[in-house]
């Protein structure tokens, strides 16, 4: 069964709907200049409707080069299940994290450019360097001055046939269209969704959402 999170959660009425479908996690952008940022108190409202509606889905905060105590900080009042680095974190940071005695479970984004010679290597020596201190590593696509959100995918083949040791979460571009044949030729562990799903940025198309969660199930 492929784990699904939906990222990028910003009204209260998406977030009731989506828990109730069956979605493992969602997500909520608390930093970055990203147009489905919100601040903690509207966080802190929909992450309290969802735990009433439905205790076992996993909330998830969304972080981009913020300062280690400042996600901590965050990761504590908003009492998230997972936190998600989709900025230019390094092994330096994330064991400092560690350290400091970080609760909830960590994903690393990492922003995956095409090419499945090299470049595949590079990729596999980066997940090397720091899944010692993650407990899932997030491919997403690369464009530059973005972190997340592109709506663009990167080739799958690139995970294919990969063992680097940990869970690997999907992303970049993802809907009903094209999970399947994603899901497929990757194998990973789980998918993330956002800009794909969408009326408009931060606004959800249920049905959209609906049609993903489906495909997969």
């Amino acid at each position: 069964m492929v784990w699904i999170k939906i990222c990028g959660i910003t009204d209260l009425e998406d977030a009731e709907k989506i828990s109730e479908l069956d979605v493992d996690a969602l997500g909520f952008i608390l930093s970055t200049d990203s147009p489905r940022r919100i601040n903690n108190s509207r966080a802190k409202k929909m992450i309290k409707a969802v735990r009433n509606k439905k205790k076992k889905i996993s909330l998830v905060g969304v972080f981009v080069n913020e300062q280690v105590e400042k996600v901590l900080k965050d990761s504590e009042d908003l009492n998230l299940d997972m936190i998600q680095l989709s900025g230019d974190e390094d092994r330096c940071y994330l064991k400092n994290l560690n350290d400091k005695s970080c609760n909830a479970k960590i994903i690393k984004s990492i922003r995956t450019k095409n090419g499945l010679g090299s470049y595949k290597a590079e990729l596999s020596k980066e997940i090397k360097k720091i899944k010692e201190y993650v407990d899932f590593i997030l491919l997403d696509s690369y464009k530059k001055n973005f972190y997340g959100g592109t709506g663009i995918s990167f080739d799958w083949n690139m995970v294919k046939k990969c063992d680097w040791g940990i869970p690997i979460i999907l992303s970049g571009g993802l809907d009903a269209e094209n999970v399947e044949k994603a899901v497929k030729t990757a194998k990973p562990f789980g998918v993330d969704a956002s800009s794909k799903l969408e009326i408009y940025p931060g606004k959800k198309d249920i049905y959209k959402v609906s049609r993903f969660i489906n495909v997969l199930r």
